[in-house]
């Protein structure tokens, strides 16, 4: 581009001279500057301003809950790290105190836990005992009523029958033989003292049988289903005195188990209060997440901005410390809408940095914006899509936020008919050319154009290679 500039200027020159040292005696019918049709190879590039970047960073701010966090330690601006490197001391005072005393109330929890199990197991114990002693109760009621049912009982129902059946027996006997003596005291054999004998044992036996029957009667009729009675309600009172034990023995058991579980769940809540108060305990050092260099961000900090230093207070989330990896550096920058079709992922570009002007870096098309923006709201306005190009390999003198340039390589083409840009003008729609047929008269020639740049324009028809054409609309006759 600027070769042709000085070219143009040269044959302007040489024309003024020319007339100048003609004085009038021959003029010119027009001043022209012409050029020769030339096949030459050229590339269309894209040339672009933009900044460079890490393609990896990591923004390292406090993660301690609420504002408490001081810090007491802040590793130099600018520092190479490596992962794991120590980069900020939070005060961890505030929460060692917090981590103490979480941990004597764990403790103090954790014996009354022991206490309350060792209550419960008692309970267990007790209960126990209540309820085998129920048990034991209840099965030798129900023995005993068995066997007052099956055994006793019947037995003395009969031992009794049987005695009454025994003196009825002695008592018929009797009445026999005193019946007999008295027929014969009919028939003339009176022995009164036999008679009197008989007479009063008849009356004893009669009294017994009267006491046997009475006992037998009484037994089975009162005391029997009274003595019944009382062994089934002894074998009741047993099984209910069981069910009491068994409930009274769920309910203890069930209030120690409560007593227990608050006891657990209270130091359930503190120990995760301490796991808490050790993951702030470990948050007040930050360390590196990667390899970078660190770079101290500025914002507003107690009503200034500026980086942050020793003794600030910092809350969660505040941004310390800016870690970028340089190890990978990238170039965000911009393209106008225009050029976007000449531009594709992959495609190749040469980077150079401000500051070091002599040194080229090769890169990669990686990224292209799929939105397009203005430089302002409104219509008319250029637009641009954001772009960005990974840098090749990596060089320690890089760092983000420098200004670089960036020339993509976006066509190249092998020995075209080309004419300067400057050379080609528009008419009602079509691309035209001003051939030069003798001196000052020239052909108007419609032309058909492909690629071009900054500089040259590609001639697919019209123009061979030779021809001379005129940099400048020639004057009408």
């Amino acid at each position: 581009m600027k070769k042709s500039i000085v070219i143009i200027i040269a044959v302007v020159c040489l024309a003024l001279v020319a007339i100048y040292w003609g004085g009038g005696e021959k003029k010119p019918e027009q001043a022209s500057v012409d050029v020769e049709v030339q096949r030459q190879d050229f590339s269309v590039e894209i040339n672009v301003v933009g900044e460079l970047d890490a393609a990896q960073s990591h923004m390292l701010s406090s993660e301690i809950q609420g504002t408490d966090g001081k810090i007491i330690y802040l590793i130099e601006d600018g520092t190479r790290v490596k992962k794991g490197d120590t980069l900020v001391k939070l005060d961890p005072l505030p929460y060692q105190k917090q981590v103490e005393g979480l941990q004597a109330e764990v403790a103090e929890l954790k014996s009354a836990v022991e206490a309350a199990r060792q209550m419960m197991a008692f309970e267990e114990n007790q209960v126990g005992q209540e309820v085998a002693s129920a048990e034991y109760n209840l099965n030798v009621a129900g023995l005993e009523l068995r066997q007052f049912e099956e055994g006793d009982g019947p037995l003395k129902i009969s031992m009794l029958q049987e005695e009454r059946q025994k003196a009825k027996l002695e008592l018929q006997r009797y009445e026999a033989f005193y019946n007999d003596l008295l027929q014969l005291k009919k028939e003339g054999f009176d022995n009164k003292s036999e008679i009197s004998a008989a007479e009063e044992k008849v009356t004893v036996l009669r009294e017994q049988h009267k006491e046997a029957n009475g006992r037998f009667e009484s037994y089975k009729k009162h005391v029997y289903p009274a003595l019944l009675e009382s062994a089934r309600a002894k074998k009741q009172n047993a099984q209910l005195m069981l069910d009491q034990n068994r409930q009274g023995g769920v309910h203890k058991v069930a209030k120690a188990q409560a007593t227990l579980g608050q006891i657990a769940g209270k130091v359930a809540a503190k120990e995760a209060a301490l796991d808490q108060a050790r993951i702030e305990l470990k948050k007040t050092v930050i360390t590196a997440p990667l390899d970078g260099i660190v770079i101290h961000y500025e914002t507003f900090r107690d009503g200034e901005k500026r980086k942050p230093r020793e003794g600030d207070s910092v809350f969660m989330g505040q941004p310390i410390l800016y870690l970028p990896d340089i190890s990978k550096m990238i170039v965000k920058t911009r393209v106008r809408e225009v050029d976007l079709f000449k531009l594709s992922l992959g495609q190749k570009g040469v980077v150079r940095v401000d500051a070091y002007p002599d040194t080229a870096f090769q890169g990669d098309l990686t990224f292209i914006g799929a939105l397009a923006t203005s430089e302002a709201p409104g219509s008319g306005q250029e637009k641009y899509f954001q772009v960005v190009f990974t840098v090749a390999g990596g060089d320690r003198r890089l760092r983000p936020g420098m200004t670089c340039r960036v020339s993509i390589i976006a066509q190249a083409v092998k020995q075209a008919v080309v004419v300067p840009t400057q050379a080609v003008f528009d008419d009602e729609g079509g691309d035209i050319c001003y051939v030069r047929t003798g001196w000052g008269a020239y052909e108007k020639r419609r032309i058909k154009t492909g690629v071009q740049n900054e500089d040259v324009v590609q001639v697919t028809a019209g123009l061979e290679p030779g021809e001379k054409v005129s940099l400048v609309l020639p004057q009408a006759d």
